[in-house]
């Protein structure tokens, strides 16, 4: 199997799909929310079919997708009500958090959703999203969280036996050791070990950490390690000090709350830093055997933050390799000529 070469969020710039193929990309990994809107299998809510319809219109310019099934939920700024708040990913009508009934219907579910999607998705899905950090799992406990993920797997692979599937870890940090520790536990159903890193940006250190986090998961797990999200921001000022965290509301990560980076490898948040970055992410996963693939953090910078709504907050706004108005930036032409030079043989094969 080739490595999977893929890349998140290309929001509404005008012919993007065709765009990430000619760069190379031949994956994408798309939100899938749950379906239902009045009970277990009744009507398809309008989210839902927007997010089918999506992932239609990306696998018909030819992209292949991973879908990511739904989570616990998450913290995230409500427009209308000006605030950030917990939404839960899972109506009340699934069941109460915790018990069979819940677990049952989780994993009916994603059957649906797998055999809803058939023609449409990959074999590879990623089941839910940083289940080890509050943003996602919300006050939920480390029991449930897991317990959740193994249902997801259950109904994808009982649908479709083919089916890769995998968590992505926010990072490699100890509590999120003990999420996979029991989501990796004997009896599952998964075929990867998902990971996200940000180095030089949410965390210290920089892109060659990766291979240290590779190695480690990899001799844990016994498991290819999937790079679900990585990337480096190209805005954004550094801070040494932190905020008191007694100070940060509910949901609003210190970088947020100071409009500013702590962290950064050597030269900053600029574009130009980016581009080699993200040219020697690209070349770090090619060559390392243990590496099933990796998703690029992202296509297009946000408009607005998901934690605060700010238009102007790093923690969000300037992922991309194309900025707002789907102009390429410096990381374009770096990243096309890396997937150029790291994975030609690959595309030819």
């Amino acid at each position: 199997m080739d490595k999977v070469l893929g890349i998140v969020y290309a929001y509404d710039v005008k012919d993007a799909y065709q765009e990430i193929l000619e760069l190379g990309f031949s994956w994408m990994r798309m939100g899938i929310c749950f379906p239902w809107k009045d009970r277990m299998f009744g009507t398809l809510s309008e989210a839902y079919l927007r997010d089918r319809e999506q992932m239609e219109r990306a696998h018909g310019a030819g992209i292949q997708i991973m879908p990511s099934t739904p989570g616990m939920g998450g913290f995230y700024y409500d427009e209308k009500k000006k605030e950030t708040r917990y939404q839960d990913a899972w109506p009340d009508f699934v069941g109460e958090k915790g018990t069979e009934e819940y677990y049952r219907n989780v994993a009916d579910t994603c059957a649906f959703i797998c055999r809803d999607l058939k023609g449409i998705a990959g074999n590879l899905w990623q089941c839910m999203n940083e289940i080890d950090i509050p943003t996602f799992s919300g006050s939920y406990s480390v029991d449930v969280t897991t317990k959740t993920a193994r249902a997801s797997a259950e109904g994808i692979v009982r649908e479709n036996p083919e089916a890769r599937c995998g968590i992505n870890l926010s990072r490699y940090h100890e509590e999120g050791l003990k999420v996979a520790d029991l989501v990796y536990a004997p009896g599952h159903k998964f075929g990867y070990i998902g990971d996200d890193q940000y180095f030089g940006s949410w965390q210290g250190k920089t892109v060659e950490s990766w291979n240290d986090v590779i190695e480690a998961l990899y001799a844990r797990y016994q498991l290819p390690v999937l790079a679900n999200e990585w990337g480096y921001s190209s805005g954004g000022a550094v801070k040494e000090v932190r905020p008191d965290p007694s100070v940060l509301p509910e949901g609003i990560p210190d970088v947020c709350y100071e409009k500013s980076w702590f962290h950064a490898v050597e030269g900053g948040h600029t574009e130009e830093v980016q581009a080699r970055y993200l040219r020697r992410g690209l070349q770090i996963f090619a060559e390392n055997p243990h590496v099933l693939g990796s998703f690029l953090f992202c296509f297009q910078d946000a408009r607005h933050c998901y934690h605060c709504g700010a238009s102007d907050c790093p923690s969000e706004c300037w992922w991309g390799i194309v900025d707002v108005n789907g102009k390429p930036k410096k990381a374009y032409q770096a990243v096309k000529e890396a997937i150029r030079e790291y994975y030609r043989n690959e595309k030819e094969a």
